[in-house]
């Protein structure tokens, strides 16, 4: 229901939105002259169609800068997970490490323990990196 509401409304918004752009250039359709400044160089255009031009341009505009922004959003994004990637790299290469000496520190107490010395221990298998 709230769904076929806003589909009606949003449907009702462009078919007013159409009928005012119609009226707007069947009354603006009298021709206005487009001159620039500085050159000498001028021709008479409708006034609507200064108004629609102005309408697409900025339009294009803003496209523009947004499809800018999104890459530029897009590229952050990209190295903040390379970044993060690496970060997550490091740290579960620091826990093996530290599980690696733990695990040979506990090695070597259970030899000590067990009532050799410590010439006698078994073996550390960690190698350092």
């Amino acid at each position: 229901m709230a769904q076929s509401l806003a589909s009606l409304i949003r449907r009702l918004f462009w078919i007013l939105l159409a009928l005012f752009l119609i009226l707007f250039s069947v009354n603006n359709r009298g021709p206005v002259q487009l001159s620039f400044e500085p050159l000498e160089f001028s021709f008479p255009v409708p006034a609507f169609l200064l108004v629609f031009a102005g309408i697409f341009i900025g339009l294009m505009l803003a496209a523009g800068v947004t499809g800018w922004l999104r890459l530029k959003g897009f590229a952050r994004r990209r190295q903040a997970e390379r970044r993060a990637s690496f970060l997550e790299d490091q740290v579960s290469a620091l826990s093996e490490d530290a599980h690696k000496a733990k695990a040979g520190e506990a090695h070597k107490a259970a030899a000590i323990g067990a009532g050799g010395n410590d010439s006698e221990a078994l073996p550390n298998r960690v190698k350092d990196e």
